[in-house]
């Protein structure tokens, strides 16, 4: 198999199959990076299982970052976090010390706490394998994973593509870009990094109204988008000139022949409104840039138009991020 995400295919047959229990509504379903149980309390505590961000195998701390971002996403506030550490045999204490530093104070930054966990060295791994699953809690009306893209709706996407993949790209190849491109240049790409977080984005949305939401991450804008009119049955129509992405995005992911629409793209949202300029105009009051992207339409085609040329939208591939640099 491939690195990354299981294709939609192998996912559906031999994972959500197998978890079928024949009642509608129960159980994982594809396209949804969350579930939830509910409280008597009118809240849903909200669950989500992260592991190694693309690009940034050496920052464990950054999948503290993912799951926030599925939660939020989901509506839900992030409360605690259960750690998983497989580690090769020849890891050294420091270096498990420095990562598990830097998971809990991301996770401290999070406001999480850090309430279980599981180590164990194995011979089956060449790197340390760190997962988490995280946890939040929403109020029952306001979690976002039960809601799915409706005909009509617009699409609503945050901030810009491709920035998480962009600094990765930055950061692991610095020396090689410096004798390309301008010192300035790879340091605003490096920078993206700092944009990797959708609370904000998050937080806007919430009481807004009925949102369809979906944070963007493996396989980049065009695999949120497939996964989104997938889960929910419905076509859509793009344009491709309308999604924002950033020039040092274009530069560096034309030097590494890397589709920047599939590539990692934490620090993204993609929303499905019927009040799109409402929902713009409130994101950009909370100073989170947004553009309507396209718009959700009856059927099942997905289409992506790009001035006079039209095609349809694939299935979600390999990340870029894989594709390129195989971990």
């Amino acid at each position: 198999m491939q690195a990354g995400k299981l294709s939609e295919a192998v996912l559906k047959r031999s994972v959500l199959r197998q978890l079928d229990r024949g009642q509608p509504g129960c159980g994982a379903r594809y396209g949804t990076d969350c579930g939830a149980v509910r409280e008597e309390s009118g809240f849903v505590s909200v669950y989500t299982a992260v592991c190694a961000v693309p690009g940034f195998a050496h920052e464990p701390g950054r999948l503290v970052t993912a799951a926030v971002n599925n939660l939020a996403a989901a509506g839900a506030v992030p409360t605690a976090l259960i750690l998983h550490v497989l580690l090769p045999r020849a890891y050294e204490e420091a270096d498990l010390k420095a990562d598990i530093r830097q998971i809990a104070e991301a996770a401290q930054a999070a406001g999480m706490e850090i309430i279980a966990g599981h180590t164990e060295v194995s011979g089956a791994v060449l790197r340390p394998q760190y997962t988490a699953t995280a946890v939040g809690r929403a109020r029952a009306e306001e979690y976002r994973q039960q809601e799915t893209l409706r005909p009509g709706q617009a699409l609503v996407l945050t901030k810009w593509i491709g920035l998480a993949g962009t600094a990765a790209l930055a950061l692991a190849h610095e020396e090689e870009l410096a004798r390309r491109y301008p010192f300035t240049l790879i340091e605003r790409a490096k920078g993206f990094a700092r944009m990797m977080s959708v609370e904000g984005d998050a937080r806007a949305i919430t009481h807004f109204g009925a949102c369809a939401v979906h944070d963007l991450s493996q396989g980049g804008v065009f695999g949120a988008l497939w996964e989104m009119g997938e889960r929910a049955g419905v076509g859509l129509e793009v344009d491709l000139k309308k999604i924002p992405v950033k020039q040092e995005t274009i530069e560096l992911c034309e030097y590494f022949d890397i589709n920047p629409y599939g590539l990692y793209s934490a620090g993204s949202l993609l929303a499905g409104t019927e009040r799109a300029e409402e929902l713009t105009a409130k994101l950009a009051a909370a100073g989170i840039p947004a553009a309507v992207i396209g718009r959700v339409t009856d059927g099942n085609d997905r289409v992506i138009r790009n001035g006079e040329d039209v095609r349809f939208l694939d299935r979600p591939k390999q990340d870029e991020w894989y594709r390129r640099f195989d971990e």
